[in-house]
C-alpha cells in the first residue's frame, strides 16, 4: 500500500461521511471499501427491522455463560446481515464503580470476574458470526459527567478545560480495571475503544502506558485500538501512543469540517519524518489484523457493504445528506435481519435477567386458586411511552423502559408492554383487570386499590449517555430514587392493598427503603433493560410460567453514603479530577471489607423451587508456584514491508480524479510544501513512549491477555446441586475465594467462578469449577508482577456474594 492507502485505512471519513456510525478510508486498488463501524452492544444501532437485545446488564444478571454467548451470536449475526463490519461491543467499561453511572446499563455489572467472562463469552459469538467485534471503553470511564469539554460547555459548564481525569492505583488497574480486558483480547477481541477520560491526568487516546505497554505489551493485545467518537485530542501523539484508528475521524467538536488530526496531516507527518513509517505500517496491520487472523472473519470486499443509512430511514436520500451534497441515491434496503433464532434468544435472556428479591408469604407466581380474582396493574412504566416506543436514542423515558439512552439504545421493531402481557395472562385465568398510569394524582389510584385483590405496580429509573439530558439527569442519574413518583404509587397502593407486587425496571440499584419492608409489598421482581420482549418476560416470572434463575449482578445498599457518588460540581476546578479511592473494593468487595449489611447482595436472587447443594471436593491438578514464568523472547524483527520512498508530490489531491464531498476527510496533501526534519531539529516523544522495540515482554505479558501461565488449571472444585423443590428450576453456583493477606491485603471474598445449571424437580447434577494461577493472584506494585502468596485460601461456594452454603480450604506452602 502506499502512505496515503494507510492513512487513509486509519482515518474516518468524518462524521455523516458515509452509511454507518464510522466509517474508515477505503482502498479502491485493492477492492477494500470503506471500513463500517457501527453501535452496538445491544443490537444495530440507527437502522430497521432488527432486534432490540436485552441489555448487558440483564445478561450479566442470567450469571449464564452460553447464553451471553447466544446474544453475541445473534447480535453478530444481525449486524453481519445489515452489512456491518466492526461491531462496536460488547461494553466492558464502565465497570459500575458508580451506582448512578449513566451508562452502567451497557455493561455486565461491577465485578471485574463477572465482565471477564461474559465479555469474551460476547465477543466469541459476535466474531464466530463474521464481525469484528470491539471491547469497549479503555478505562476508567465510569461517569458522564465532564467527559467532553464541549459537551458540557454546552451546559452552562464553560470554566471546563480537559476532560475528568480517572486516577486509578496500579494494583486496582490491574485486578479491577483492566481484569476484563484481559479476557477479552485472550478471546480474540478484534479492536478496543479508547475512552473520552483522561487516566491519571493523560487522555485514554494519547496514553502511551494505557494502550503501549498495559493494553499492547502486557496483555498481548493484537488487534487495533480505535477511539471513541471525539476522544481523540492530538496528531502524531496519539500516534505513537499506540492509537491505530480515530473515529469519526474530524476534531472533537468540528464536526462536518473536514478537519481532522490525522488524514492529510497524518500524510504530512510520515513525509516530514515526524512518525516512522514503521508506526503507520503497524497501524494499518492491526486494523487489517482481526480479518486475517479469525476464521469465521474475512476480510470484506466492495460488494459485503452496508444495505442501511445511519441517517434517515427512507428508502432514498441524498448521497451526504448532513453535507446537502451529492445525487439522490437508495440508501435503505430494508433487509430484515431478524429471525427465530434472535428472538428466542433476546426472549430467553429477558427471562433469565429478572431477579425475584422478595416473595413473602410465596404469593408468586400469581394463581386465581389463591383467590385472586381481582387485580391492579399501575405504573408509568407499565404501558407505552405517549411519544411511542420510539425516539431518538430512545430519550422517550415516559412508558416502558426497554433500554437506557445513547448510542447503545437500538430501534424497537415492536414493545410487548407488561400491561399487554400481565393482562393476558390474568385474563385466561378469568380475572378481572384494571389499569392505571396515573402517578400524581393519587385519589383514583387509591380506589381502585382498596377493592382489588393483587396490584403489581411497575416502577422505573432511567440513565444514558451525557450528550443527552432528561430531567436534569446528564447521562448520570441525579439520585437513585423512583422516577414519575414511584414511591409514593408504591406507598398508595401497599396502603389499600395487602397483596401488592412490585416490579423494578431500573438501569441499576434504587432505594428501596421508604417500601421494602412494608407488610403489604408481598413481592419485589427487578428487571434489568430487557429490550423488546420486557413485559413478556416479567408477566411470565409473575405467573410462574418461567421459574426466575436471574441474580443481581450488583449490591443495593440501604444508605446513599455506601454508594460511590457522581462527581457533579467542579468547587472552581477546571481539570476535573476523580480519585478512585475504594481501590481494590468495589461493590460487594466493599460492602464485605467494612461488614456493611446491603438491603439486597450481589449474587442475589430467589427461586420458586428449593435447591441444595453437598459433596464439596477440591482436587489439586497442578502444584501452584508463587511467581510466574519468564516469558519467551518477541522474535527478531523481520522487516517484510519496504518504505514507501514516493515522492510527495504523489500524496497530492489528485483533483483531476474526482470532486471532493465537503466536510469529506481525505489522506491527500493540499500543497507541495512538505518539510523534511533537519538534523537539528528535535521531537519530544509523548510521556512514557520510547521509539525502540523492546526484546521481550514484561513479566506479566507473553500471550493473549497476559503470560500463557496466569490460565494454567491449579485445582478442580466440585459440588453437588440438587432441585428439592416442586419446579424445575436454574441456579447459579457461585465460587468464592478468600485469599491470605500474607504480603498484600485481599478483600473478604472475591468471585472467582459461577456455573449455572437446570434441572427437573428432585434431579441432581455435579458443578465443577476450575481455579487457575490467575484466580489465586494479586498484582504486586512493587515487583510489577502477579503472585501467589503462601497461606490458606479459603473456598466458597455460595448462592450470593453473602449465602456461602459449602466451604473448604487450599493450603499453598512456601
Amino acid at each position: 500500500m502506499s502512505i496515503t492507502e494507510k492513512v487513509n485505512l486509519t482515518t474516518g471519513t468524518g462524521w455523516g461521511s458515509g452509511p454507518c456510525i464510522g466509517n474508515s478510508g477505503s482502498i479502491p486498488r485493492l477492492g477494500i471499501p470503506n471500513l463500517c463501524l457501527q453501535d452496538g452492544p445491544n443490537g444495530v444501532r440507527f437502522t430497521d427491522f432488527v432486534t432490540n437485545f436485552p441489555s448487558e446488564l440483564a445478561t450479566g444478571a442470567t450469571f449464564n455463560k452460553g447464553l451471553a454467548y447466544l446474544r453475541g451470536k445473534a447480535i453478530g449475526r444481525e449486524h453481519k446481515i445489515k452489512g456491518v463490519h466492526i461491531a462496536l461491543g460488547p461494553v466492558i467499561g464502565p465497570i459500575g464503580l458508580k451506582a448512578a453511572g449513566g451508562r452502567n446499563w451497557e455493561s455486565f455489572g461491577p465485578d471485574p470476574y463477572l465482565q471477564g467472562v461474559l465479555g469474551a463469552a460476547t465477543v466469541e459469538g459476535i466474531q464466530d458470526e463474521g464481525v469484528v467485534a470491539t471491547a469497549r471503553h479503555l478505562i476508567g470511564y465510569e461517569q458522564e459527567h465532564f467527559r467532553q469539554v464541549g459537551e458540557w460547555e454546552e451546559n452552562g459548564w464553560d470554566c471546563l478545560e480537559s476532560s475528568i481525569s480517572s486516577n486509578i492505583g496500579d494494583r486496582a488497574m490491574h485486578e479491577v480495571y483492566l481484569w476484563p480486558f484481559a479476557d477479552l483480547v485472550r478471546a480474540g477481541v478484534g479492536s478496543v475503544m479508547c475512552s473520552f477520560n483522561k487516566v491519571n491526568n493523560t487522555y485514554a487516546c494519547e496514553n502511551s502506558y494505557l494502550i503501549n505497554y498495559l493494553l499492547k505489551e502486557e496483555l498481548g493485545f493484537q488487534g487495533f485500538v480505535v477511539s471513541d467518537w471525539g476522544a481523540q485530542h492530538s496528531g502524531v501523539y496519539s500516534a505513537l501512543a499506540g492509537l491505530d484508528m480515530t473515529m469519526p475521524g474530524e476534531i472533537p467538536e468540528e464536526w462536518l469540517t473536514g478537519k481532522s488530526f490525522w488524514g492529510p496531516l497524518l500524510t504530512r507527518a510520515v513525509y516530514n519524518g515526524t512518525l516512522g513509517q514503521d508506526r503507520l505500517n503497524d497501524m494499518t496491520m492491526r486494523i487489517l489484523a482481526p480479518f486475517f487472523s479469525v476464521d469465521t472473519i474475512t476480510l470484506p470486499t466492495e460488494d459485503d457493504i452496508p444495505n442501511f443509512s445511519s441517517w434517515t430511514f427512507h428508502t432514498y436520500g441524498q448521497e451526504f445528506p448532513y453535507q446537502h451534497f451529492g445525487p439522490i441515491v437508495q440508501k435503505n434496503w430494508h433487509q430484515d435481519a431478524r429471525s427465530e433464532f434472535s428472538d428466542i434468544t433476546a426472549l430467553s435472556v429477558a427471562r433469565e435477567a429478572i431477579v425475584v428479591l422478595k416473595n413473602d408469604g410465596h404469593n408468586l407466581p400469581i394463581s386465581k386458586t389463591d383467590g385472586i380474582r381481582r387485580l391492579l396493574i399501575a405504573g408509568v412504566g407499565a404501558g407505552p411511552d405517549p411519544k411511542g416506543f420510539n425516539c431518538k436514542d430512545q430519550r422517550c423515558v415516559d412508558g416502558v423502559l426497554t433500554s437506557g439512552w445513547g448510542s447503545s439504545a437500538v430501534n424497537n421493531p415492536f414493545v410487548i408492554t407488561p400491561y399487554e402481557a400481565i393482562s393476558r395472562f390474568a385474563r385466561e385465568q378469568g380475572m378481572v383487570v384494571d389499569f392505571t398510569s396515573d402517578v400524581w394524582e393519587l385519589d383514583h389510584v387509591e380506589e381502585l386499590a382498596d377493592y382489588t385483590d393483587l396490584a403489581v405496580v411497575v416502577v422505573n429509573a432511567d440513565s444514558g449517555e451525557g450528550f443527552i439530558e432528561v430531567d436534569e439527569n446528564f447521562g448520570d442519574r441525579k439520585n437513585l430514587s423512583l422516577w414519575h413518583n414511584g414511591d409514593k404509587l408504591i406507598e398508595t397502593i401497599a396502603e389499600k392493598c395487602r397483596k401488592t407486587i412490585v416490579v423494578v425496571n431500573s438501569v441499576g440499584p434504587v432505594n428501596m427503603e421508604k417500601w421494602i419492608e412494608n407488610e403489604n409489598v408481598v413481592g419485589v421482581l427487578y428487571a434489568p433493560p430487557l429490550g423488546q420482549f420486557v413485559g413478556q418476560a416479567i408477566a411470565e416470572i409473575l405467573f410462574g410460567e418461567i421459574n426466575p434463575s436471574g441474580k443481581l449482578p450488583f449490591t443495593i445498599a440501604r444508605k446513599k453514603q455506601h454508594y460511590v457518588p457522581i462527581i457533579d460540581e467542579l468547587g472552581g476546578i477546571k481539570q476535573p479530577q476523580d480519585n478512585f479511592d475504594r481501590d481494590i473494593y468495589s461493590d460487594y468487595r466493599f460492602f464485605d471489607k467494612h461488614n456493611i449489611k446491603p438491603r439486597f447482595e450481589f449474587g442475589f436472587g430467589l427461586s420458586y423451587t428449593n435447591f441444595k447443594l453437598c459433596n464439596l471436593k477440591i482436587d489439586e491438578i497442578s502444584s501452584p508456584s508463587e511467581y510466574l514464568p519468564f516469558p519467551d523472547e518477541y522474535l527478531p524483527i523481520f522487516k517484510t514491508i519496504e518504505d514507501d520512498v514516493c515522492d510527495p508530490e504523489d500524496a497530492l489531491f489528485p483533483h483531476d480524479e474526482f470532486e471532493a464531498v465537503p466536510g469529506y476527510i481525505y489522506p491527500y496533501l493540499y500543497n507541495e510544501n512538505v518539510r523534511s526534519i533537519d538534523d537539528g531539529d528535535n521531537f519530544e516523544y509523548p510521556a512514557g513512549y520510547h521509539p525502540d522495540q523492546p526484546i521481550a515482554p514484561p513479566l506479566s505479558g507473553g500471550g493473549l491477555g497476559g503470560n500463557p501461565d496466569l490460565w494454567e488449571v491449579y485445582y478442580d472444585v466440585n459440588v453437588e446441586v440438587k432441585n428439592e423443590g416442586k419446579y424445575k428450576g436454574g441456579y447459579v453456583a457461585q465460587l468464592y475465594i478468600e485469599l491470605p493477606s500474607t504480603i498484600l491485603p485481599s478483600p473478604p471474598k472475591i468471585l472467582r467462578g459461577f456455573e449455572k445449571v437446570f434441572l427437573e424437580p428432585g434431579e441432581a447434577t455435579n458443578v465443577c469449577f476450575k481455579i487457575t494461577h490467575r484466580d489465586l493472584s494479586v498484582w504486586d506494585t512493587q515487583s510489577q508482577q502477579w503472585i501467589i502468596q503462601t497461606g490458606t485460601y479459603k473456598i466458597y461456594v455460595s448462592s450470593s456474594s453473602r449465602k456461602i452454603e459449602l466451604s473448604g480450604e487450599i493450603d499453598i506452602g512456601c
